[in-house]
């Protein structure tokens, strides 16, 4: 918005007139701040070779982390796959 041009702007009460401005360019538009997900990026690929992972860091137990129950559906599944082999 241009300073010089308050009393125009504060008098503008309508969508016309809005528009009005904008096409005369006394109104432009902000640009759109940027929103990086770089600080994420480099968290996860810490957490891939295992950072941030220590006993202080977890919320669930090993149970609910990584069931044993899984575990053995794994462990089964690869026995019967080298069985039938």
């Amino acid at each position: 918005m241009d300073p010089n041009e308050t009393n125009e702007l504060s008098m503008a009460n309508s969508r016309f007139n809005i528009r009005k401005l904008i096409k005369d360019g006394l109104i432009i538009r902000k640009a759109v701040t940027m929103h990086s997900r770089s600080r994420v990026r480099k968290n996860l690929d810490a957490k891939r070779k295992g950072r941030h992972m220590g006993t202080g860091k977890r919320k669930g137990t090993r149970e609910a982390r990584m069931p044993t129950k899984v575990l053995w559906m794994r462990r089964q599944r690869v026995l019967r796959r080298l069985l039938r082999k």
